[in-house]
């Protein structure tokens, strides 16, 4: 198969301390730590021959090793150490440390994402050549701050199913080339970029202690 001749480097940023839930990367789930789900999802992608980790402390080189010896680590530059750093700068400072040309980023956070929709984001990236990121569908009625109608009328009153779709940004992954990065002023996402719709199970996402309690709930 043409889409196995070409290979893709993964690529997650770990920090060691968490803003809003304190060693939140380590917690642990299931008796293993929460990075060791994507990493082990990861391992399990056929298109994925490199991972590379961004760490801004060395501890976490050494939690990582307890489970995998097969990684690649880059310690974070102390000028992207702030907690609101943008990833695509961190990507940015990562480029050249990447064998392959293409790039698979994701997250700790995303431990339900599975190796077969990583797949076959990858092998519609490889297809349509299109920078390509993880999105939530939603069919439902929108509203702003001063309660107006965003995606439908209020006067028309039409099933949810036959509304417009509108697609949120789940941040599960993110797939790009090195040129295309670059081209993109160093940015993940361009005019250019294609979607990918990932579950609604696999798109969840953990910010809080809730989402923490309810992704240990479903994983155990």
């Amino acid at each position: 198969r043409l889409f196995l001749q070409m290979k893709f480097s993964a690529f997650i940023p770990i920090k060691l301390n968490s803003e809003r839930v304190p060693n939140k990367n380590f917690y642990e789930i299931g008796g293993k730590p929460l990075f060791y789900y994507i990493l082990s999802t990861l391992h399990s992608v056929e298109l994925v021959d490199e991972i590379v980790i961004d760490i801004d402390h060395i501890e976490i080189k050494e939690k990582v090793n307890m489970y995998f010896h097969d990684i690649k680590f880059n310690l974070r530059e102390d000028n992207l150490s702030s907690p609101t750093e943008s990833v695509n700068k961190i990507i940015d400072s990562n480029i050249n440390n990447f064998k392959n040309e293409y790039i698979i980023q994701t997250h700790v956070t995303n431990p339900l994402l599975t190796s077969s929709s990583i797949n076959q984001a990858a092998e519609q990236f490889i297809k349509n050549k299109k920078p390509l990121f993880s999105v939530n569908m939603f069919q439902s009625r929108f509203y702003n701050t001063s309660t107006k109608p965003i995606n439908h009328d209020v006067d028309i009153l039409l099933p949810t199913q036959e509304l417009e779709p509108i697609y949120e940004e789940n941040s599960n992954f993110y797939i790009f080339s090195k040129k295309q990065f670059k081209n993109n002023n160093n940015k993940r996402i361009g005019e250019n970029s294609a979607y990918y719709e990932t579950s609604k199970f696999e798109s969840f996402d953990i910010d809080n202690f809730d989402d923490l309690n309810l992704v240990e709930k479903l994983i155990t």
